[in-house]
Parts: structure tokens; sequence; C-alpha cells
């Protein structure tokens, strides 16, 4: 259990699990600042990681409790470093040194509520920590059914009073992106397989949702991740259980449209990415222990070009 070292070709898309690089308890989710990586520990009793990129390899710094349990997401800046804990609801906030180690706490909050699916939403479900500038931080919260607008200062401390946004209950509101050029939020809700547009600066605005799965699908499947194109033309999606991609087009309105699915050649792709160069699609499968890489034709993911083993794949980063 740790963290692998994949060499990729983006020439031909041949991706290859090479090696462990670094045991680490479930590290479900990464980010990296500088020659830094972080990591959370999806536990019970949850951690959070620092690595430092140096010669070609990873070196443990240190390791904190991430103030909660089942951590699911992270996010970092030069200042601080933010973590989401499903498990407990809340949200925690750490300094982060100058040699990139996490360091005292700034700020932790625990959200309240809960949704009307019962075997989901019994509680306060913490999913992400997205920031989308400077001084803004999203967290979904699959539990609630609400996106929390936190303000946070550079060194990391949350604003006590944060704005919510409200979705239809039993969504389960899982990740959070924002358009490039238009006052949009687009919120990828795992229970519903929706994605709601959202209007940034009018979150009392009508929401408008669309189905992350074709029309004729009746079986089970829970939404994972989502991302846009860097252009705003193009809106993605990964459907655990239909075992899919989806990939809309965004109108001049930025609303989605044209949707196209490709099958994900594996079970539960819980997390997604391109690749630098962004003509590639890379689909981490994480209960069929594989990752699938595809094309990029016209913004749109075309036939599989290669299928990978890797164990229990959950995230995937570039460095």
């Amino acid at each position: 259990m740790g963290i692998y070292w994949a060499t990729f070709n983006d020439t031909n898309g041949h991706f290859e699990c090479v090696e462990l690089a670094i045991e680490s308890e479930s590290p479900a989710f990464l980010c990296r600042i500088d020659d830094h990586v972080y990591a959370v520990n999806e536990a019970p009793e949850g951690g959070v990681s620092a690595f430092e990129l140096r010669s070609g390899k990873l070196h443990f710094i240190n390791r904190r409790s991430s103030l909660g349990s089942l951590p699911c997401h992270i996010t970092a800046t030069r200042q601080w470093i933010a973590v989401a804990n499903y498990g407990s609801g809340s949200v925690a906030v750490f300094r982060r040194t100058s040699d990139g180690a996490i360091s005292q706490k700034m700020s932790y909050v625990a959200h309240q509520g809960r949704g009307p699916v019962r075997d989901r939403q019994q509680c306060a479900h913490a999913h992400e920590v997205r920031l989308v500038s400077d001084t803004e931080l999203l967290v979904p919260d699959l539990g609630a059914d609400c996106v929390y607008q936190y303000r946070i200062t550079p060194p990391g401390v949350l604003n006590n009073d944060p704005s919510t946004i409200a979705v239809e209950p039993g969504s389960g509101p899982r990740h959070i992106v924002a358009h490039p050029q238009q006052p949009l939020f687009y919120l990828l809700n795992e229970l519903s397989n929706t994605i709601a547009v959202l209007h940034r600066d009018d979150i009392r605005h009508d929401q408008t949702f669309v189905s992350t799965l074709p029309d004729d699908y009746r079986g089970s499947s829970t939404t994972a991740e989502i991302q846009l194109s860097d252009d705003g033309r193009f809106i993605y999606a990964s459907n655990r259980g239909h075992d899919s991609m989806v990939t809309m087009a965004l109108d001049d309105r930025g609303s989605p449209c044209e949707p196209s699915w490709v099958p994900t050649h594996g079970e539960h792709p819980r997390f997604f990415c391109f690749d630098p160069t962004r003509k590639w699609l890379l689909v981490a499968n994480q209960q069929s222990n594989n990752v699938s890489v595809y094309p990029v034709v016209d913004g749109r993911p075309t036939k599989v070009a290669w299928i990978a083993d890797v164990p229990t794949p959950t995230c995937l980063l570039f460095i």
C-alpha cells in the first residue's frame, strides 16, 4: 500500500506502473506544491502526509492527524494545506513550513446536517477542498446536500460564517469546478448522478441539473470526478457502476449539452485527469486495478489506446 511510480509516453499513450515509490497508508488523493507532495491517509483515524521529491525519489517528511476520519481530498498552497474529512464531515487547515512539513493547525470546522438517503447521508460528509481564488475555498458536503463557501486568509484561517449553496435533497455533492471565463460553478452530485450548474455571483439563482448517465440506463451508479477543459468548451465526469466517462460540450452560456460516453474498460473509475499536453485522458479504475488511456480528439476521448495494470488506483499526479 502506497504511492507508485509510473511512466507515460505522450506520443503513443503508453502507461506503465513501474514500482512502489514509498509506502503510505491509503494515500487516496495527492497534490503537489513545488518539490513537495502531500497525501491524505484515508483511514478511520485519518492522516495527512508530506513527502519531498529529491533525486528522482520520494522522501517522507512528516505525518499529522487530519483531525477527522476518512480524509478524501487535499489541496495546498505555499502557506497552508487543507484537508476534507469525509467520515467526520470536517475540514482542517494546517500551516506549511518552508521545508514542506505539515505544521500546526490553523483552522478546523465541523459541518452539521444530513440528507434523505439513509445509508449515505446520516451525517455531514465533507468531500473536497477546492480553492477557486486566492481567498475562496469551496467544500461540497455529500451528507448535508450543500456547498460551503469559505473565505481563507493567506496563513490559512477560515471564516466562521461561510455562505452555503443548498442543492436538491439527496443529490450528494462531491466535487466542484469553476468555469475559466464565466461566473459559473459545476457541481458533481454523487448520489443523483448529476451536474448542477450554479451561478457564482447569485447563489439563489435557479439551478440546472444535467444527468451524467444515458437516458436508457437503469442500473446502479454514482459519479466520482469532474473536470473542465482549459478553454471552457467541454466538461467531463466519471460514472462508477455505468463505468463510463461522459463528455459534454458547453454552449455560449456555459450550459452542458451534446453528451457522449466512452467505457472506462475497468470498474469504479474514481479518478481521471489529462496529461500535461492535454492530448490524453487517463482514468483510474479503482476496483479493477487498472488505468485506461484515451487520445482526446476535438475535446472528446476516443477509443482506448492503452490499459495498464495498477494496484487499486485512486489518484494520478503528473510530476
